[in-house]
């Protein structure tokens, strides 16, 4: 009888298993399978001005304030601009979400040509920033630092995809005061 039980509950175990296995597979594949990018010119001005509206009044209603910087002003990017915009709102949920039990939280994200004339956007907020040990680990799909290491993020291995499919690479910076820094360069 406890023979015929313990292979019932192995039986169940391997079945919830391997139902949260396919459920992984499926995200993974929506995940990684954007559409090609369609470069065309996008005025970061443009885009940084749409973000503001986008997340501002969000942030002031936090008691902090969200700002937003290119310089020069006239900088532009070929990407594809739905793609670019949709790794920067998934950076800046990211920074949000690291940011809520900040008493005054801040995000900046500014554009800049770095060394060697490459574009930089980054991305910056005065949260806790990564867990230490863990810096290798966050662009890898479903990785939450919130639930260590495990839950159902995929807002950062998007990021990385994206932003790869048009070319550019994305890295964390550790800040010295603090806060996480990410930098997308094209």
């Amino acid at each position: 009888m406890k023979r015929a039980q313990d292979l019932t509950l192995a039986l169940e175990t391997v079945a919830r298993r391997a139902e949260a296995l396919a459920r992984f597979v499926a995200d993974y594949r929506r995940v990684s399978d954007w559409p090609e990018p369609v470069p065309e010119a996008v005025e970061l001005q443009a885009l940084f001005a749409r973000l503001e509206q986008l997340v501002g009044a969000a942030w002031t209603a936090r008691g902090g304030q969200a700002r937003f910087q290119v310089q020069p002003a006239s900088l532009s990017l070929m990407a594809d601009p739905g793609q670019l915009e949709q790794a920067l709102i998934n950076l800046m949920k990211n920074a949000a979400e690291a940011t809520a039990e900040v008493a005054q939280p801040n995000l900046e994200v500014q554009a800049r040509l770095s060394r060697g004339g490459r574009l930089a956007i980054s991305v910056r907020d005065n949260g806790p920033g990564v867990p230490q040990g863990l810096e290798q680990q966050i662009f890898m799909p479903f990785f939450s630092a919130r639930h260590g290491g495990g839950g159902s993020g995929i807002g950062l291995a998007v990021v990385r995809n994206l932003v790869h499919g048009m070319g550019g690479t994305v890295r964390y910076v550790k800040q010295p005061a603090g806060g996480a820094c990410f930098v997308l360069s094209f």
